[in-house]
């Protein structure tokens, strides 16, 4: 594109593909964490242990917030920053901004801080807003899309 050429909203398809990819990965390996962690426990000769297969949707977790960030720097630059030149969209991707940062520093201190002090508390100001995503998401896209026609 020259200088002249408006940068586009809309994605390629390809890239579409990735960021749907990468981001229901994330939430399905956090779900997935969530109920094998919840709802799954298995009775063993210790008593009460985790699931075998909780460690793998957590370890899955932690790889694909890599690959989210990786996604939201290709959103960033040109999705974001041309919808906000044309006052699209504002709301909902300003409140999508918002809660990924929240999920990012949540994880963060999930990661790092995690102690018996707050192991009632802190997984659930993640795992709470992180569930409703998937939701918002799917909001941003359709009111972008409604705005299209």
């Amino acid at each position: 594109m020259n200088r002249h050429t408006p940068m586009p909203i809309r994605f390629a398809a390809s890239h579409r593909k990735f960021l749907y990819s990468v981001f229901s990965l994330l939430w399905l390996s956090g779900a997935l964490w969530l109920a094998f962690h919840y709802f799954m426990p298995v009775d063993s000769e210790f008593g009460i242990t985790p699931h075998p297969a909780e460690i793998w949707w957590l370890r899955l977790h932690g790889l694909m917030v890599f690959a989210v960030l990786v996604a939201l720097g290709t959103v960033l630059p040109v999705h974001a920053r041309r919808a906000w030149q044309l006052n699209k969209n504002r709301n909902s991707g300003l409140l999508l901004k918002a809660l990924f940062l929240w999920l990012a520093l949540s994880g963060y201190a999930l990661y790092y801080f995690a102690s018996d002090s707050n192991e009632n508390w802190l997984p659930l100001l993640h795992w709470g807003v992180g569930l409703s995503v998937p939701l918002l998401l799917a909001l941003h896209i359709r009111r972008g899309r409604r705005r299209l026609r």
